[in-house]
């Protein structure tokens, strides 16, 4: 596929679809689990191939995967955290990066040149209770940082 504007929104509508499984729906509560959880690392696969059909080189410098780590983790200060991050990957048509919190909520970050591809994405692992207040206050953070983190790469990378 070519790098244009059109391929490159079809690329990413492909990729938002095999992230879900096809049916994976944004924000799911389902605290029994979905029975084709797809972990980050399996979302990560899919990114590296996405990658290597389009020869594409990823910009990410270790300082930026370092910085956007603590920034993230600087928000949530005051709350008792584990985060295991995916690599961050820059491209001059998309910026993806997320982890897995506490090892039941997954969020995906997803900067691209349109708006409507672009967001925070969230899966819900077995264990997540969806009355936990603290669940509430972390999906709220990580909402919060995404505006920061897409006005960040969209200024940066994805304008240029």
């Amino acid at each position: 596929m070519g790098n244009n504007m059109k391929s490159a929104s079809i690329e990413m509508r492909e990729f938002i679809k095999r992230m879900r499984g096809g049916d994976i729906s944004q924000k799911s509560n389902d605290s029994t689990g979905i029975s084709r959880n797809m972990t980050i690392r399996d979302m990560l696969k899919i990114t590296r191939l996405l990658n290597e059909d389009n020869n594409r080189i990823n910009k990410k410098t270790p300082y930026d995967q370092k910085y956007e780590e603590q920034k993230f983790l600087d928000m949530f200060r005051d709350l008792n955290i584990v985060v295991d991050f995916i690599e961050l990957e820059i491209y001059d048509d998309y910026v993806f990066w997320g982890g897995t919190i506490d090892g039941i909520i997954q969020f995906v970050y997803k900067v691209t040149k349109n708006e409507l591809t672009s967001g925070v994405e969230f899966n819900y692992l077995k264990g997540f209770s969806p009355d936990n207040t603290e669940n509430d206050e972390i999906i709220k953070r990580v909402e919060a940082y995404f505006d920061m983190f897409y006005k960040y790469w969209r200024d940066n990378i994805i304008q240029k």
